[in-house]
Parts: C-alpha cells; structure tokens; sequence
C-alpha cells in the first residue's frame, strides 16, 4: 500500500486535471506540498488562506516567492471548489484601504462570488477592503437590531454589513455610507441582487445606499440612528465625533479598531476622550477579538452605549 506521502506526490505530480480523482484524496494544502517543496522550502509552506466562494487568497512568504505558480495549482488539486487562485501583492495601502492581489492558478478572474449568512455578493478583489473573516460578526450585530431600528452602516464597502441586517432582521431602514467608487457600485449591485429593497416605493428603500464620506454627509443624519456600526480599519477612531453626533439616545454604536493584541487601553480612551468634547455619557458595554490581523495585531469590537 502507497504511503500518505508517496500518494500525495504521485497525485500532485500527473500531468493533468482529469486524471485526477479529485473526490478521492483529502488532505491539507500544507501536507500536499511538503513532499513538493525542497528542505529549506519545506519550513514556510503555507496552509492558510482566506475563501472568497470561488477564489482562494493566500500570503506567500517571501521565501517562496519564486514558488507561486506551484501553491496556486497545488491548492487547486486539493481544494477543487475553487476556480482561481490570488496571492497577496501588498498591505492595505492608500486611501481605500486595499490590497493588490495577483491570479497564480487557475481562471483569471478577480470578481468573487461569494455568499454568507443567507445573501450573495460580487466582490472585485483588490479594487475593495473586504474581510470574509467578519461574516460572524456582521451576523451578530444582525441578531442586535430590534425591529424598527433606523440602522447605520459606515464604511460600508461593497454592502455585507447593510445586506447581512437588512435580511437577518426588522430594521425599517439602513443608511449604508462608501466612499470607495467601486465598492458603492458593488454595493448598490448587490442590494439588486438580494432583493433588499423589494416591493419598496421608490424614494423610500429600506436600505440606502450613500457615496460619500461620512466627515461630509453625516450632518444628514443627525440624531437619526438606533445603531452604527463603523467597521473601518486603524482610522476608526476619527469618526466618533460624527458617530455621536448621529446616534439617538440610548442608541449603540459598534466601533472598531486594529490594536496591538491585549491592549484595551488606547481605543478605550479614544472613545472617553471624544465622549468628553461631544458632551456625551458613554457605557462600553461589550468588548471582544473579531479577528486577528497580523502576528502582533488584532481587530476589536466595543459595543458603546451613548445615554
């Protein structure tokens, strides 16, 4: 009998697609490769990626950037639910926020079809920021609106927060606020594509969809929202202002931020200090770990409730 080893090699080593019994073998991305990758190779083979529905992004190390090509089909062969294959080409860079991805394997294609918590998206890969990792989240502040909530949702991207509540709860209505061009485009495209404002008036949509930034438009919104969540990346922090300016009283505002793991303390009195000058009494009532972001960092969720 062939080892798993030998077996895994003899798989990964044919010449073509279909001569591969893809239902068969089972096995990780990292396992397939180790016999694939030379012994200095072997210490920075991935396993992890992040899943986009039918694309796969991974980080490739630097170590084995001369390797892409070998990863991409490699994770192909055993993760046959994927069409395409990205690497990760840079950090979140420039105003957006984005990350420039490559194709390494498979069909070169950068829109995702993706779904989670009952709705579809179209996502344009490195045109917009978008985590898969919050999927559990966005459903979690879902589940928190009551009905009839007036619901914001800032730094909307291409739509998941506004498209995940409109269809997982009672809100009456969702202000969803993009700057990004492309990911305002997607978004409104993707409330088409799952129904949200069905059967509504024109001119009256549960859920709308606003291009602009929210330093702008927010005096739109005055004193409007039960919720707010403000998902944005490292720079979060500069909105409060206009987050407590919006909310209504006894009104929650979600906020995030990237902090270096275990440390509380800085967001924390981010929000007491702009509590302060907004004249508000604010009560952090939830903390928690979204996601974790780097070796050293992590995304962290504060559940504020502003009397």
């Amino acid at each position: 009998m062939l080892n798993f080893k030998f077996k895994a090699l003899l798989i990964l080593t044919m010449d073509t697609e279909k001569n591969i019994d893809k239902k068969k073998y089972s096995f990780s991305l990292k396992e397939a490769l180790l016999p694939l990758l030379s012994e200095k190779e072997k210490p920075f083979a991935p396993s992890a990626f992040d899943t986009f529905g039918n694309i796969a992004v991974i980080e490739i190390p630097r170590e084995l950037t001369k390797r892409k090509k070998l990863i991409g089909e490699t994770l192909l062969k055993v993760q046959p639910r994927f069409e395409t294959v990205c690497s990760i080409e840079s950090n979140h860079e420039g105003k957006y926020r984005v990350q420039k991805v490559k194709v390494i394997a498979g069909k070169k294609n950068l829109i995702a079809d993706y779904k989670e918590n009952g709705c579809a998206f179209q996502i344009p890969l490195g045109k917009v920021f978008f985590s898969p990792r919050l999927s559990g989240e966005r459903l979690r502040i879902a589940y928190l609106v009551q009905p009839n909530e007036v619901v914001g949702a800032w730094f909307s991207g291409v739509g998941p927060y506004p498209i995940v509540i409109a269809k997982n709860s009672q809100a009456s209505k969702i202000i969803a606020i993009e700057l990004n061009p492309p990911a305002h485009k997607f978004a409104v495209e993707n409330g088409m594509l799952n129904k949200v404002n069905k059967n509504c008036v024109k001119g009256k949509e549960r859920v709308v969809f606003v291009k602009g930034d929210v330093k702008k438009v927010y005096k739109k919104y005055k004193k409007m929202f039960d919720r707010i969540a403000m998902p944005l990346p490292h720079t979060g922090y500069q909105f409060l202002k206009e987050a407590f300016a919006c909310i209504k009283p006894n009104g929650i505002i979600h906020f995030y931020e990237i902090v270096v793991k275990g440390d509380l303390n800085t967001p924390t009195e981010q929000i007491m200090s702009e509590a302060k000058k907004s004249k508000k009494k604010v009560e952090i009532i939830r903390t928690s770990r979204v996601r974790q972001f780097s070796p050293t960092k992590e995304q962290v969720v504060f559940d504020i409730k502003v009397n």
